[in-house]
């Protein structure tokens, strides 16, 4: 059974919807409850689409997905939230937003060397961006925790030996 252009459009309406619905209990910091408004909307294009309608239904479901994954970085689901962001890159591969929720998934995770280089790719737009420069601090962070564990472990390491001398 094919959908009809009208009961597309009627659909795609009702989903916007519920994405600003969703982005409304994002911004109130209600993220679990704007995830589960955002994650009912699965557009369906019916059999008989123009190619440019797929375009608009394409950005519009990767805009939902890139909110979606703004949640799941705000409730620290980092694997979720990389899961989201790529869903909406497969959507959407332009969407810099969904990039940035990438990003900001894969530090989350401890992935730094992908965040640097996707971070990389942004900057070269953007590079005032604030919010870029912040997740680069958070990448640096996370490095130097790494770095501090790691020479802890070694140094405790080397202090073992000593002792069997």
């Amino acid at each position: 059974m094919s959908t009809t252009t009208s009961e597309f459009d009627t659909k795609r309406e009702q989903g916007l919807k519920h994405k600003d619905a969703g982005n409304e209990l994002f911004k109130k910091g209600e993220f679990q409850e704007g995830n589960d408004v955002m994650s009912t909307v699965v557009p369906k294009d019916p059999d008989n689409l123009e190619e440019s309608d797929v375009t608009e239904l394409n950005k519009d479901l990767s805009v939902i997905q890139t909110n979606m994954a703004a949640c799941h970085v705000r409730l620290n689901r980092p694997t979720r939230a990389v899961q989201c962001a790529e869903d909406a890159l497969k959507s959407n591969p332009f969407n810099k937003k969904a990039k940035f929720r990438l990003v900001q998934g894969y530090i989350r995770e401890g992935s730094l060397l992908k965040a640097g280089k996707l971070l990389d790719e942004l900057e070269k737009d953007s590079p005032d961006d604030a919010a870029f420069a912040a997740e680069r601090r958070n990448i640096a962070a996370k490095e130097a925790e790494a770095e501090k564990k790691q020479r802890k472990e070694l140094a405790g390491m080397f202090d073992r030996g000593k002792n069997n001398d």
